[in-house]
């Protein structure tokens, strides 16, 4: 079972760290900024087997188009963030995001055959339905706890939603620059409470080098929200969360003396790096 890693911002003594957390997912078959969190729906019903609308591939797979999304397509390595459902042959669901009302975030080459193989193409807004043989499923093993018999074929429902892994377009007029360097842009205003200095903070973030790598991110793996004392984290956090509401999403640019420094964090940050994050604050406590 694949694993979710991130890290925490922290200093300690003074100095920046990495404090890590390692955290199980169920394994995958496998936001605008990520999707909000939806009420429960009905159960979804498995679509017609027989229906004119699929179409093989060489490999057996079976795919249908119901909707066609906008943008650029999905590459074969991308990171998606979907809603699905998968049933088995008669019927029976055996995981589904659009139930528990939460998209889930995935690498593609984490995932099974079929999916790797029927997503790639896929746009934003788009949504697929995929019928795949055993071999490209989960085979003999079976899977999800005894939901999937072995050698099984399995349906799945796909939407598609916008790449929350993107890094955000550096030229945007949108950015604003502060006079101490750090350039700030206000993609959502809140509309709940203003988040104080020194707050405790509920959050979905997301980081990246100035070269478009995520080196974390609590949406990974269909991550929760998490909740981090300010007091906690790096400058940069500290001195440009505190002013944004609940429900806001703001883009933070931070020069390496507002984030990691000379030291740099392990291998994906190097020193003096600048790092560009997207933060979603859900909730705040505290703080003056």
């Amino acid at each position: 079972m694949p694993t979710r890693t991130w890290c925490a911002l922290l200093l300690a003594a003074g100095l920046t760290t990495f404090s890590t957390l390692t955290l199980p997912v169920t394994r995958g078959v496998a936001q605008d900024p990520a999707p909000k969190k939806e009420a429960p729906v009905a159960d979804p019903v498995l679509p017609s087997l027989e229906a004119k609308e699929w179409k093989k591939t060489d490999s057996g797979l079976e795919i249908w188009d119901v909707k066609e999304g906008t943008g650029d397509a999905t590459v074969k390595d991308a990171t998606v963030t979907i809603h699905y459902t998968g049933w088995t042959l008669d019927g029976k669901i055996f995981d589904s995001s659009v139930q528990r009302g939460t998209p889930a975030t995935f690498p593609l080459p984490r995932l099974i055959k079929g999916w790797q193989e029927g997503i790639p193409g896929m746009k934003a807004g788009g949504v697929r339905r995929l019928k795949i043989p055993g071999p490209l499923a989960y085979g003999a093993a079976g899977g999800a706890g005894g939901k999937i018999p072995p050698n099984a074929t399995l349906v799945f429902e796909i939407e598609l939603f916008k790449d929350p892994m993107k890094l955000p377009d550096l030229t945007a007029k949108d950015w604003k620059k502060q006079d101490n360097g750090v350039r700030l842009w206000d993609v959502k205003e809140g509309t709940g409470d203003v988040v104080a200095k020194g707050a405790t903070v509920t959050i979905h973030y997301t980081g990246w080098t100035l070269n478009g790598k995520v080196f974390d991110s609590s949406r990974t793996g269909g991550g929760k929200p998490v909740e981090f004392p300010l007091a906690s984290l790096i400058k940069g956090w500290q001195d440009n969360v505190p002013g944004m509401k609940v429900g806001g999403v703001r883009l933070m640019e931070l020069p390496p003396e507002f984030a990691y420094g000379k030291q740099g964090a392990g291998a994906d940050i190097p020193p003096n790096s600048t790092l560009v994050f997207e933060i979603e604050v859900f909730g705040a406590k505290g703080g003056r």
